[in-house]
């Protein structure tokens, strides 16, 4: 299931202080090439490549296009077909081992050069985000950009709440929930606003068992769909976005996605990630 991940890059005043020239910046990214320190190296060693590997400009002013692949370590537990007839003396002479792959994973990233946001939209598989922020920082090393205090924007189940609230009142219906009672798991999927008997069955259950809450809205470029998953980390996950929407489109449904966000935060998501007032080199000098 396609996921967002929104990374605020430094703290807003470090990065007015820092990124001076959003122009500049993307001119940067933009010319990034395979002799970047964050750009992908295929010859590095298997099981560890992970790099950008292809950077575009969007028609939204100052934000670009990042794509970022990466590849899991890999599982020599993970025996294929042949190693377990081999084991039981079953393989054919003629027949060879075939050599571990590693598993990939990749993420579009959309920077905003202009309040130092990366939103990382995830369509498959997630790779760690761990291998992200590690590029990041490479990112940074090749343009100066500042990435070293990166936060990871986690909402809480109080925020899940409101930002269900904030849904329903912007005209978003609830269309999926899963709760985990122990030994059952529960999953509702389709009309929930208008079923009556659903909600019976719904407020029957403690609201802290759900898991998961995701939400959908039609509009005229069609169906915006997000939902909140309450795993060890709390992720945004985006449910039926077509494969083929335009880029400028995904964004525009990403920042519909924030604007929720914030609507239930109540201040701006770099706000939330940074609340501590700072003060930077230039306020100490003047």
């Amino acid at each position: 299931m396609p996921q967002l991940r929104i990374i605020c890059l430094a703290h807003p005043a470090t990065w007015s202080d820092t990124v001076r020239d959003p122009n500049a910046i993307e001119k940067k990214i933009l010319a990034l090439n395979s002799s970047s320190s964050s750009w992908l190296n295929l010859n590095a060693e298997r099981g560890r490549r992970r790099g950008i590997y292809k950077v575009e400009k969007l028609k939204k002013p100052n934000h670009v296009l990042v794509r970022f692949i990466a590849e899991s370590e890999i599982k020599e537990d993970y025996k294929s077909l042949e190693q377990l007839l081999k084991e039981d003396g079953c393989l054919p002479e003629n027949v060879k081992i075939p050599i571990p792959i590693p598993s990939a994973s990749k993420a579009l990233l959309f920077f905003d050069l202009n309040q130092g946001i990366c939103y990382a939209y995830i369509p498959g598989r997630p790779p760690k985000i761990e291998s992200i922020f590690e590029t990041l920082y490479l990112l940074e090393r090749d343009t100066g950009i500042s990435c070293r205090s990166a936060k990871l924007f986690e909402w809480t189940e109080e925020h899940a709440t409101k930002i269900a609230e904030i849904a329903r009142k912007e005209g978003f219906i609830p269309y999926k929930t899963r709760a985990n009672l122990e030994t059952v798991t529960v999953t509702a999927e389709g009309d929930l606003e208008h079923n009556e008997e659903w909600k019976k069955i719904q407020g029957a259950i403690d609201i802290g068992n759900w898991k998961t809450l995701a939400y959908i809205k039609s509009t005229e470029s069609g169906l915006i769909v997000f939902g909140l998953t309450k795993r060890r980390t709390k992720i945004i996950s985006m449910p039926k976005t077509d494969p083929n929407l335009p880029l400028e489109e995904l964004l525009q449904r990403i920042l519909e996605t924030r604007q929720l966000i914030e609507k239930a935060l109540g201040c701006d998501i770099r706000q939330h990630c940074f609340p501590e007032p700072i003060k930077t080199l230039p306020s100490f000098m003047g």
